[in-house]
C-alpha cells in the first residue's frame, strides 16, 4: 500500500515538472515573439538586433531586401559615403564620390585616399559606370533635382538600393547611421557610433550657462565651388545645431525658408550677434571678400564685437560625425567658454 502512494505521488509530481518546463518554454517563446514584433519598426529601432542576412529595409515606405552582407559597397553621395566609412573597412566599397577625400568637406579623406574609384557626382550618373562596378549594394541621397531624376533612373538597376531624402536634424542623422549599418551588416558598431555621439552632445549641452539671453547665429558658406555665399536655410543641419546649442537662428527674424544667396541687406536686417564663416574649398574668407567689402557690414553686431569665425564647412553644413563637434565648437565659442 505505501509503495502504491509513493508511486501515484511520483507520477503527480514529475506531472507537475513537465507542466512547469512547458510553461516555461511558452513564455520565453512569447518573449521571442514579442521581441521580434518589435523590432524593423523604423529607422531606430536596430539595436539589438543581429547582422544575419537576408535583411529587409523599411524606407520611406519601400521594402528592400538584401540577401547577403554586402562586400562592393558604393555610396554616391558624400553624405552616405561618410557614414558607410565610419561603420566599414574602405576594402568593402567599391568606388567613392570625389569629395569624400577633401578633408575640408569630409570626415572620412584618410579612409578615402584607400579606395582607387572615384565616381562623379550623383547630378551625372551613368547607370552603365555603376553596373561596371559590380556593387552588391548602392545608396544615394536626394538633394536636387537632378538627384532625383537618378534615383529614377537607378531603381531601373537590379540592385539593393536606398535612396535617402536630406538629414536635417542631428537626430535624424543618428537615425540614418543606424539604418545604414543595418544594411552593410554593422548594427553594433552603428548603435556604438550613435551612442558616444548622444553622450557627447548631453555633455556639451550641459556646458550651457543658466539664464541668458540665447545669441543669435549666423552660418554662411557656399554650397558649392563658386556659387558664392548663401544664408543656410531652416532645412540644413546647422539649424538644428544652433538651437541644440541653446542659440538663436538669425534667420528665423526674416523667416527665411530655404538655403539663399547672401545678401548683406538681409545679413544687415538679421543684425546677427555670431557669424560663422564655412570654408567650402580651402580659401578661408576669400568667397566672402565681396559681401564684407558692402556698405553696412562694417556696423553688423558681429563684425563690431569681433564675433566672425572661419571653420570647415564639414563641421556644421555636412550631416557627419563631425557635426557634434561643430556644436562643441560653437557651445565654446559663443558663451565664451573657449580656453
Amino acid at each position: 500500500m505505501k509503495k502504491s502512494i509513493l508511486m501515484m505521488m511520483a507520477i503527480f509530481i514529475f506531472g507537475l515538472l513537465i507542466v512547469g518546463c512547458q510553461g516555461g518554454n511558452e513564455e520565453e517563446r512569447a518573449e521571442a515573439n514579442e521581441q521580434e514584433d518589435n523590432e524593423g519598426n523604423g529607422e531606430n529601432s536596430v539595436e539589438g538586433e543581429s547582422d544575419t542576412f537576408p535583411v529587409t529595409i523599411e524606407l520611406d515606405g519601400n521594402s528592400i531586401e538584401i540577401k547577403e552582407k554586402p562586400e562592393r559597397i558604393l555610396p554616391m553621395s558624400l553624405d552616405v559615403a561618410e557614414i558607410v566609412l565610419e561603420l566599414v573597412e574602405p576594402s568593402r566599397v567599391v568606388a567613392i564620390p570625389k569629395n569624400a577625400g577633401n578633408s575640408v568637406m569630409s570626415t572620412q579623406a584618410e579612409k578615402a585616399k584607400e579606395i582607387e574609384n572615384h565616381v562623379s557626382s550623383a547630378v551625372n550618373i551613368d547607370p552603365e559606370e555603376i553596373l561596371s562596378y559590380d556593387t552588391d549594394l548602392l545608396l544615394l541621397t536626394k538633394v536636387h533635382g537632378q538627384e532625383e531624376d537618378a534615383s529614377n533612373v537607378l531603381s531601373e538597376v537590379d540592385l539593393p538600393t536606398l535612396f535617402f531624402n536630406s538629414v536635417q536634424t542631428v537626430e535624424a542623422f543618428m537615425q540614418r547611421v543606424e539604418l545604414i549599418g543595418k544594411a552593410v551588416g554593422e548594427t553594433e558598431k552603428a548603435v556604438e557610433v550613435t551612442n558616444r555621439l548622444a553622450s557627447d552632445a548631453e555633455s556639451i549641452q550641459k556646458k550651457i550657462p543658466d539664464g541668458d539671453t540665447p545669441p543669435s547665429v549666423l552660418v554662411l558658406s557656399e554650397v558649392g565651388t563658386g556659387t558664392g555665399p548663401f544664408m543656410l536655410g531652416p532645412t540644413n543641419i546647422s539649424y538644428d545645431i544652433i538651437q541644440l546649442a541653446g542659440a538663436t537662428p538669425a534667420i528665423d527674424s526674416i523667416n527665411l525658408q530655404s538655403s539663399t544667396p547672401a545678401s548683406i541687406e538681409q545679413v544687415l536686417q538679421m543684425d546677427p550677434d555670431y557669424i560663422f564663416l564655412l570654408d567650402f574649398t580651402g580659401v578661408g574668407e576669400e568667397v566672402y571678400e565681396d559681401l564684407m567689402g558692402a556698405p553696412g557690414w562694417d556696423t553688423l553686431t558681429a563684425v563690431q564685437n569681433n564675433n566672425l569665425k572661419v571653420l570647415d564647412v564639414k563641421y556644421l553644413m555636412n550631416p557627419n560625425v563631425d557635426v557634434i563637434e561643430g556644436l562643441d565648437i560653437m557651445v565654446d565659442w559663443i558663451y565664451e567658454l573657449e580656453e
